[in-house]
């Protein structure tokens, strides 16, 4: 598990420090640098991923694309290095710097200054370099007629997606692992559900999100179908299935999150962008829910949102004890106009699931957190105190 990473010098952020936790949020207005810290922790494992660590940083590769050495390069920067300094739980420390050369500010690879890592199968062990990872993008695919499959990369290196985070190979993967059982049973949907398999959990999950919904999966020759179809009651036969892109872009949007959640081994690292989209303000806070328990079974979540539903489920998990207050940080971004550097705030959620003096800007309804579901009264608030 990551414990502390620093970027310096890297697009908006002249030097940041970021402690993080088992669920680490990152919010604030747009522009500020939030994705920022995800393209850090991307461009890290793309370049290993092309054995190129040791040699340099790679700016463009199928992972991210963030432009050229002039892009990467904070603007104000006294020195031309780029430095990525990585904690981990063990108190081990990965450091690289990158040079920037004013000569040649048009490249898409740095080379690397120096470093502080060890061999390649030190760093194979860390979840950011290894198979135990997962990145959704705020770009991932809609409903589609057709998803892509790919063999080695879901059934060797276990990804949902290799190209920009799109999840284009979730139907794969779903698929290949639909009998695998949940990481934890505290993932399933229903205590008393005996039925442990990937498939079940992810249509019970669904359901916060479309009521009755099930998911059917189709192999075909070199891709895969997704269509659903929805129940009608007990005893009474379903509708007809539907096409993926016949049922709108919540699900879609959802679908890969589910899975990743349910399925994701302890110690892995999960990078979700706006896990948000598209989706009704009930289902964000059922969706926070299992990132919750996830989480508390062992899984690393960064996550960007500009939603209050996704902070206010946080803190409604908290108070409910899905999990402890020290197993979340939330960070504010903001911006130093002179500088244009961001700034990071670490807003700590007390016990009980509240959160003290939140600054200016944090949400426009700081006095309406998110309702329990089933009537309970609010969990979650927002604590001026």
């Amino acid at each position: 598990m990551i414990k502390k990473l620093n970027i310096k010098n890297f697009k908006s952020h002249s030097c940041t420090d970021l402690e993080f936790s088992k669920l680490n949020i990152l919010t604030g207005l747009n522009g500020m640098g939030k994705s920022s810290v995800i393209h850090a922790l991307l461009l890290l494992r793309q370049t290993f991923q092309k054995n190129m660590l040791d040699k340099g940083l790679e700016l463009k590769a199928d992972l991210c694309t963030i432009g050229v050495a002039e892009d990467a390069l904070y603007q104000s920067a006294e020195d031309d290095l780029i430095e990525f300094s990585i904690r981990l739980e063990n108190d081990d420390r990965l450091k690289w710097s990158f040079m920037v050369d004013d000569r040649k500010l048009s490249d898409t690879f740095l080379r690397i200054r120096e470093s502080e890592i060890g061999s390649d199968s030190e760093l194979k062990s860390v979840s950011l370099f290894n198979q135990n990872f997962q990145y959704i993008s705020a770009f991932r695919n809609g409903p589609l007629q057709n998803y892509e499959k790919d063999t080695s990369a879901v059934e060797l290196f276990h990804q949902i997606s290799v190209k920009e985070g799109r999840c284009e190979l979730i139907a794969h993967y779903l698929d290949f692992f639909r009998h695998e059982p949940v990481t934890d049973n505290s993932l399933k949907k229903n205590p008393e559900d005996k039925n442990t398999e990937l498939i079940i959990q992810v249509a019970s999950w669904l359901e916060d999100i479309c009521p009755e919904i099930d998911i059917w999966i189709e192999a075909l020759e070199s891709s895969y179908k997704i269509n659903y179809s929805f129940s009608r009651g007990p005893q009474k036969t379903p509708t007809k299935k539907f096409k993926a892109i016949n049922i709108g872009f919540g699900i879609s949007y959802a679908l890969p999150v589910v899975v990743a959640a349910l399925h994701a081994p302890r110690d892995s690292i999960v990078l979700i962008e706006n896990p948000e989209s598209h989706i009704h303000p009930d289902g964000q806070a059922k969706l926070m829910e299992l990132i919750c328990r996830a989480a508390k079974a062992g899984v690393q979540f960064v996550i960007e949102t500009h939603s209050d539903h996704i902070i206010n489920g946080l803190l409604v998990a908290t108070k409910q004890g899905l999990i402890e207050s020290d197993d979340s940080r939330v960070y504010f971004f903001g911006r130093d106009v002179a500088s244009h550097a961001t700034e990071s705030i670490h807003l700590p959620i007390l016990p009980g699931g509240k959160i003290r003096k939140p600054p200016e800007g944090f949400f426009d309804r700081p006095d309406k957190p998110d309702q329990a579901r089933r009537g309970d009264k609010p969990a979650g608030r927002y604590a001026d105190i």
